[in-house]
């Protein structure tokens, strides 16, 4: 059992479901699958499951600021 929890914590430290990614970068489901699309955010499928490198949204999130600015200059925040 406890190998299992240690697995488990190892997946959670290094992957993010759907909704973990969309609440920690702050934007919509349809802003959100549009970057997946795009192919500006990579997913993992493992059968039915769906997820999302850790680091590749920690690095987006700390990007967001300056992308908005470039991309949004009209829009204050």
């Amino acid at each position: 059992m406890k190998n299992y929890e240690e697995q488990l914590k190892v997946l959670n430290n290094l992957f993010l479901s759907t909704q973990e990614a969309i609440d920690s970068l702050g934007v919509s489901k349809q802003c959100f699958h549009s970057l997946v699309a795009r192919g500006k955010i990579q997913k993992i499928r493992k059968g039915s499951a769906v997820l999302y490198y850790a680091d590749e949204i920690k690095e987006r999130k700390q990007q967001q600021p300056w992308l908005r600015k470039k991309y949004r200059p009209f829009q204050d925040g």
